[in-house]
Parts: structure tokens; sequence; C-alpha cells
């Protein structure tokens, strides 16, 4: 599936997918050529799902993330899938998680001010019938994020 060089090309990308296919070969000791060839397949495959810009979200002026745990009345499949629909159709949802343990799911807000969570947090959970209840967490600060994922040999 993977070689040594397919994992080295991803660490590489998922630092600074601007780098040119020679700025790749030369850090992997391949050719060019090579490098496109193993890029077209690692994207053909869906190993790499997409390529995006990471932007500070202070600059849209999204300052408050929250994490947000749900309970939904029941745990049967068409209210989760019904609930994940609308988490994915919330713009303010960043990420989306079913999980096991108490909530149901756990979201990843990210908001102006409490006002916008407000906002979201009537239109999505206060005034649907499904959820039983939910918890907000005010992030105070980000100690760690990142979007890489290690790409360590197996």
């Amino acid at each position: 599936m993977l070689d040594a060089y397919d994992r080295k090309l991803l660490a590489l990308l998922q630092e600074d997918a601007r780098q040119t296919h020679d700025a790749l070969a030369e850090a992997v000791n391949l050719s060019p050529t090579a490098v496109t060839r193993r890029l077209k397949r690692l994207r053909s495959e869906g190993i790499i799902r997409r390529e995006v810009a990471l932007v500070d979200p202070a600059l849209f002026g999204r300052t408050l993330r929250l994490v947000v745990n749900v309970m939904l009345q029941r745990a049967q499949a068409p209210l989760v899938d019904a609930f994940k629909a609308a988490m994915d159709a919330a713009p303010e949802v960043m990420e989306c998680y079913n999980v096991t343990g108490r909530p149901d799911f756990v979201l990843m807000v990210l908001v102006r001010d409490m006002g916008d969570y407000e906002r979201f947090a009537r239109a999505h959970l206060m005034n649907n019938p499904h959820v039983r209840e939910f918890e907000s967490l005010v992030v105070i600060n980000t100690c760690k994020y990142r979007t890489a994922v290690p790409a360590d040999p197996d």
C-alpha cells in the first residue's frame, strides 16, 4: 500500500502542500516524474482526500470555539442520521464526531461570540426534539491543533 517514499511525500505535503514536484523529488530522492506519478496515484486512491488552505478563524471574526457534547433521546439509526445531516449542514460546526460513552456526539463549534452560539444552540440543539441534553465547553486556549496525520512507518 504505502511505501517509505509515499509516507515521506505525505508528511511533506501535510506541512506545505504548495511545494513543487521538483522540491518534493529532491527531498525524497526521487525524480520529479516519479513524484508526479505517485501523487496522482495517492489522489486517485483517495489517500490524499483534498488539498486546502488553513486560515486563521479570527480573520473572519470567528474567535469563540466550543466543544459541545450532545445526548440524543434515543440512539436509533434514523435519529442519528438526521442529526449527522443537520450538523453537516450547519456552518458553525467544524467537526462532528459520533462517539461512544455518555454523549452520542461531540461537536467542535466555531462562532463569533456568545450571541452567535446561542442562535446556533437554539436552532440546532434546544429546538431539536431528538436532543435530550447538551453540554457546552468554551475553549479558553488552544494548546495544540494539528491537521497532519503522522506518516510514521508501520
